[in-house]
């Protein structure tokens, strides 16, 4: 899909999972699940209904980054492939594992909820916002390493840098303040329930939410980042082969054409 107009998947993604947290959000609250300042996304995503669109929703989202990272490791290979940047092409496929890790966190996120199986919900989180962070830091690593690559630019590269440097500082924030709320939190308080700013720690709490809705925008907001670098290439389609004792018969993905 879109094998001519890869730019397309940055756009797709940039809306669409914005649009995810919305939808979840807005059911969350409307269904009385969540306070509406700042709950943690998760906390949106964990009762039905909106548990149900938050898994599907997120699961759609995971092939998306998926396919950009594919993309982005095709793109690089194919114009650096041969060029003699062997350090580079080795950051290339070292991203893109990090990019599929990344992707299923997401998808974890998503079909193993906080209030059901918190452990590998909190594997997912932490596969998709800490891994998914280092990505796009060696990705503008490379970016500034790669003056050549059809799209990029410096100020491409800077705006990565300054994604990169608020994700890192928004994940910490998230970790401290989230812990010192837990901290405060009274005995026998559920996540979900703790919404009362009276409560100690609730100023904590607010923080960490908001450093985890701003971590998963500005991850968003990198990927986007590839729009103009993706609209210099293209992927062709693949050719299936069947094997036989004697031949190999290649069929193209169309079917319209065969050669033995």
């Amino acid at each position: 899909m879109f094998g001519d107009r890869l730019h397309v998947y940055p756009i797709v993604i940039a809306i669409f999972v914005p649009l995810t947290f919305t939808i979840t959000y807005i059911l969350a609250v409307t269904s009385g699940h969540v306070e509406p300042a700042f709950p943690y996304i998760s906390d949106t995503g964990t009762k039905p209904p909106e548990s149900c669109v938050f898994g599907q929703m997120l699961n759609i989202g995971a092939v998306l980054a998926f396919i950009i990272f594919y993309i982005r490791y095709r793109q690089i290979r194919t114009h650096y492939e041969g060029a003699g940047r062997t350090k580079l092409l080795k950051y290339n496929t070292v991203t893109f594992v990090m990019g599929i890790t990344a992707a299923l966190g997401i998808s974890l996120v998503g079909n193993f909820q906080e209030t059901n199986v918190i452990v590998i919900h909190l594997i997912g989180a932490l596969l998709a916002f800490v891994v998914g962070s280092i990505y796009c830091w060696i990705q503008t690593g490379m970016s500034f390493k790669m003056p050549d690559l059809p799209g990029n630019s410096v100020i491409v590269c800077r705006i990565r840098t300054v994604i990169s440097v608020l994700t890192f500082i928004f994940i910490i924030m998230l970790g401290i303040f989230s812990l010192l709320s837990k901290l405060k939190k009274p005995k026998g308080e559920s996540n979900l329930d703790y919404w009362n700013p009276s409560v100690p720690g609730y100023g904590f709490r607010i923080t960490s939410t908001v450093s985890e809705w701003l971590v998963a925008l500005l991850i968003v907001i990198f990927l986007a980042t590839f729009y103009k670098e993706f609209r210099y290439f293209k992927l062709e389609k693949p050719t299936c082969s069947v094997h036989d004792r004697t031949k190999v018969v290649s069929v193209e993905q169309t079917g319209n054409e065969q050669s033995a």
